[in-house]
């Protein structure tokens, strides 16, 4: 081919999801040599091209592999016996750092080899090079993963291909021979990454109050004093709510916000704010009078109003009716937290959307024996939705009812946390 001729660049595809495995295996098998460079590969991605790396084995260059598991590497071993010099199977470790300054110890989480590059030396001076986020597995290969990648073709002296070949021998330099003997090392040292990323990714701060917060957003033309008993409702079912000495906080707005988001968002604009505690819970039949100075009327917008002393409540069979002493102005303030670090989540499914492998490559994995099995039908997740525990079906009603979802102004919080930069800062009080 002229050098001339220009460089043809294809996107692939107009879909995240689409097989991309058929495509290079075609380039793979009509090359004269080929280089790969992956970060991360399974046996399930390997097997799906490596009978197009063994006819002839001299094709292959390099494969350079970042992580992987320990059937990959089985794989890799079956491609040194079928042929494949020693030298041409390669492993990135990537970089690391002593842990603390510790010699004998490492980051887990450090930076890792990520390209992914499958270069085509074609006949007649031609090249391919698929260049994007194609991992060799097979939710990669087989179009489940999202992925996007582009397909360059033309002469092998186009600048963009010098490019390529350049960083490809980057990575060769910085990558060790794969050992056979190594296999279990390797997979220890994957899995040692995946421990660092796990911290990683669950990097929410460890400061939390694991104390209980019942919260009352509420409109209010007057403030409560000292002393103070106030009355309101909550769902039933929450067993961390003692009769005597759970904690409350109320929050008086002169408008409350639009959802309880935003007034949690807003709790700094509130008029005031008090720090309480709870007096008595009834529960079963309720009080029919009790005695306090103030009533929460919930209604679509709460508000905090005065009493002659006495409230006579008509109550929801499934609310407690609750009474609160004032204990002074709230100076702390706080994010709350409605969800607890343990809680568990089950995907919402949509029905209409399903991928599917090709009938050819779900031979090849039932074949495989994975576990688990990868060859059945994936359903696109549109949401996720709290677990329900077993037998505790009243607890997880009343905790939807007391969340800043359910549209609701009073609102349980299982945990706490201080601000940061204003733990001791107090609320402005402007009192009419």
């Amino acid at each position: 081919m002229e050098d001339d001729m220009p460089l043809n660049v294809q996107v692939l595809f107009n879909r995240p999801q689409h097989e991309i495995a058929s495509l290079l295996r075609d380039r793979l098998s009509r090359c004269i040599e080929t280089s790969i460079v992956v970060g991360f590969a399974t046996i399930d991605g390997l097997e799906a091209i490596a009978p197009t790396l063994l006819f002839p084995s001299a094709k292959l260059r390099v494969l350079v592999v970042g992580a992987g598991t320990f059937r990959a590497f089985d794989t890799m071993d079956r491609l040194g016996a079928q042929g494949v010099p020693p030298d041409r199977l390669r492993i990135h470790l990537g970089h690391t750092r002593p842990w603390r300054n510790v010699a004998s110890t490492f980051q887990k989480y450090h930076p890792m080899l990520h390209s992914k590059i499958f270069y085509c030396e074609m006949p007649n001076g031609e090249a391919a090079a698929f260049v994007g986020s194609h991992n060799l597995t097979h939710f990669a290969m087989n179009g489940l993963n999202g992925e996007a990648s582009v397909l360059l073709e033309g002469p092998a002296s186009d600048p963009q291909f010098v490019t390529i070949r350049e960083h490809i021998d980057c990575c060769i330099t910085d990558s060790v021979e794969y050992d056979p003997g190594m296999k279990e090392a390797l997979t220890w040292w994957t899995t040692q990454f995946i421990d660092g990323l796990r911290k990683k990714v669950n990097d929410q701060p460890q400061d939390a109050e694991k104390r209980v917060t019942i919260l009352v957003l509420a409109t209010a033309a007057g403030m409560p004093n000292n002393k103070d008993v106030i009355y309101f409702e909550i769902p039933k079912g929450l067993p961390q709510i003692e009769r005597i000495g759970t904690t409350v906080h109320i929050f008086g707005f002169d408008s409350l916000p639009s959802s309880p988001g935003r007034a949690l968002a807003s709790l700094h604009t509130a008029r005031f704010s008090l720090k309480c505690r709870t007096l008595g819970i009834e529960e079963d039949t309720g009080g029919r009078e009790l005695e306090a100075d103030w009533e929460v009327v919930n209604g679509a917008v709460p508000r905090l109003q005065s009493t002659a002393g006495r409230v006579r409540p008509s109550r929801r069979s499934d609310n407690e009716q609750v009474r609160v002493e004032v204990l002074g102005r709230l100076k702390e303030r706080y994010e709350y937290l409605f969800r607890g670090p343990s809680d568990e989540w089950l995907p919402i499914y949509d029905s209409q959307t399903v991928l599917k492998v090709r009938p050819d490559q779900a031979e090849l994995l039932t074949g495989l024996r994975l576990d688990p099995q990868e060859d059945g039908e994936y359903r696109l997740v549109r949401g996720l939705e709290l677990k329900e525990p077993k037998g505790k079906q009243r607890y997880m009603s009343a905790l939807e009812r007391t969340s800043p979802e359910s549209g609701n102004f009073i609102l349980f919080s299982q945990r706490r946390r201080l601000r940061s930069g204003d733990e001791k800062q107090q609320h402005e009080v402007n009192e009419d």
